[in-house]
C-alpha cells in the first residue's frame, strides 16, 4: 500500500479547455478510463494506491481516501478523483488508484488536475489512437448447458436464483491500442458505462450506483432477449420480454435486493414497479431505476459493500449463490461482476458492475458473461444468452 504526501498538493493545478473527447490523453496500454453520458475520466500515472480486502473492503478504501483528501485544500477537493475495482468476491480484494494527472471532460470542457511533479511533460500528450489488438477466440465445446441443469437442481423454495457464468479465452495474436476497443465500445455503446481499469475493460449497462450529494441512483438489469433483425421482429422481442413471467421473476429478485440494500441508507427511496425494456446495440433488458435522498451525506464508498453482490449478478439468498458460482463454475470470474468505477474528493462518484467485459493478461484475454437461471430456465437459452452479451467484447476487437 502507497500513500500520498501531503506536500505534494499544492503543486495541484486546475485547468480548462474545449475538447470533444479525452481518450487520447490515455496511456495506449493499460488505459486508466471511465466514461458515462457526457463525462469522461482519464487517470494518468500514479501517485498513490491504496488496497483493502473483506466484505468491508469498499468502506475501508472510503476511510482512507479521506484521509488523503483531507491534506489537499478544500477547493481542490471536488476535482480530486481516484479509479477503483474490486473481485466479484465480496471478501477479496478492492483497491483504488489515485492518478499523477487526471483529466476529467464535462461536455466540451476539461479540467486537469496535477497531484505532484510530472516526470515528463510528455504524459499529459495527445496521442493518436492505433489500431486494435487482433485476438483469436479457439473454439471449444462449452459444459455451460450442463453447470445450469447442475444449478437448476440446487434450486428450491428458498433458493429462487443464481447467476451462472461461463469464459472464454482469446490470444493475443498481435498486440495494439488498448485505446482502441474503448473507442469502439463508446460509439456502439453510448449508453453504458466504458471503462479500463488495471487491464479490465468494457461496456456495462449496469450502475451499481451513482452518488451526487445526498441523491442516490442506481440501475437493475434483470432479463435478457436477442435484438430483432428487423423493425417488426426487434418490436415483437421486447413485447415477449416485457411479458415473460420467467425474466419478470428474475428481474423482481434483483429489484427487492437492491432497494432492501439502500433503504436504510435513505429518507426517501422511489422505484418503478413495472420495469421498462432498455434497447442497447445487441440485446434488450429488463431494466428498472431507483432513485432515493440519502439520510446523511454519505461517500459512494461506504454504500457499495452494502450493494455488491447484486441479485443481477449473484443470485437470491446472496450465500447460497455465491456458495453455488464457487463450486460449479470452471474459471474464477476475478473481477467480472465487480464493482468499478470512480469517487472525487467530496465522496460523489459513479460505479457500474463489470460487465461485457474482459480482462487482459500477458498473452491472452478472457471474457465472461453469465444468465439468471431461475426454476424454468432452459440451458440452450440462457447458453444464447451468453453468446449474445460476448458480442460487445468480440466485435470491439475487430478490425
Amino acid at each position: 500500500m502507497s500513500s500520498a504526501n501531503p506536500e505534494t498538493y499544492s503543486r495541484d493545478v486546475v485547468r480548462s479547455a474545449r475538447v470533444e473527447s479525452i481518450l487520447d490523453f490515455a496511456s495506449p496500454s493499460r488505459p486508466l478510463y471511465f466514461r458515462s453520458g457526457d463525462r469522461e475520466i482519464v487517470g494518468i500515472g500514479e501517485h498513490a494506491r491504496w488496497v483493502a480486502s473483506g466484505p468491508q473492503r469498499f468502506a475501508t478504501l472510503g476511510r482512507m481516501w479521506n484521509d488523503a483528501v483531507a491534506m489537499a485544500p478544500p477547493a481542490m477537493r471536488p476535482y480530486l478523483h481516484a479509479f477503483g475495482s474490486g473481485s466479484f468476491d465480496p471478501n477479496g480484494e478492492a483497491f483504488l488508484i489515485f492518478p499523477r494527472v487526471t483529466l476529467i471532460r464535462r461536455g466540451r470542457e476539461m479540467t486537469t488536475v496535477t497531484a505532484g511533479a510530472l516526470d515528463s511533460a510528455s504524459e499529459t500528450v495527445r496521442r493518436p489512437i492505433g489500431p486494435v489488438p487482433v485476438v483469436e477466440w479457439p473454439h471449444i465445446d462449452s459444459v455451460y448447458r450442463d453447470r445450469v441443469r447442475t444449478a437448476l437442481g440446487r434450486l428450491d423454495s428458498d433458493f429462487g436464483k443464481v447467476v451462472v457464468a461461463r469464459a472464454i479465452t482469446g490470444h493475443v495474436v498481435t498486440p495494439g491500442d488498448e485505446r482502441a476497443p474503448l473507442a469502439k465500445l463508446s460509439s456502439g455503446y453510448p449508453d453504458c458505462h466504458v471503462f479500463a481499469v488495471e487491464g479490465l475493460w468494457g461496456a456495462s449497462p449496469e450502475t451499481l450506483v451513482r452518488v451526487n450529494d445526498r441523491r442516490v441512483e442506481t440501475r437493475v438489469l434483470a432479463g435478457s432477449a436477442a435484438r430483432g433483425h428487423d423493425p417488426r421482429s426487434d418490436a415483437n422481442a421486447a413485447t415477449l420480454l416485457a411479458n415473460s413471467a420467467k425474466d419478470r421473476d428474475e428481474h423482481e429478485y434483483a429489484m427487492q435486493s437492491v432497494l432492501t440494500a439502500l433503504a436504510p441508507k435513505c429518507r426517501s427511496i422511489v422505484g418503478a414497479s413495472t420495469p421498462f425494456t432498455l434497447r442497447l446495440s445487441n440485446v434488450w433488458h429488463l431494466a428498472s431505476d431507483i432513485e432515493g435522498v440519502l439520510r446523511t451525506r454519505t461517500s459512494v464508498l461506504d454504500i457499495i459493500d452494502s450493494l455488491h453482490p447484486t441479485a443481477a449478478v449473484a443470485g437470491v439468498p446472496s450465500d447460497r449463490a455465491l456458495a453455488t458460482i464457487a463450486d460449479i463454475e470452471a474459471i474464477p470470474r476475478g473481477r467480472y461482476a465487480g464493482p468499478v468505477g470512480w469517487v472525487d474528493g467530496t465522496g460523489n462518484g459513479e460505479w457500474a458492475i463489470a460487465l461485457r467485459c474482459a480482462q487482459w493478461r500477458e498473452t491472452d484475454i478472457v471474457a465472461h458473461a453469465g444468465a439468471g437461471i431461475i426454476v424454468g430456465s432452459d440451458p440452450e437459452s440462457e447458453y444464447d444468452e451468453t453468446e449474445l452479451k460476448f458480442r460487445p467484447i468480440r466485435e470491439a476487437l475487430t478490425r
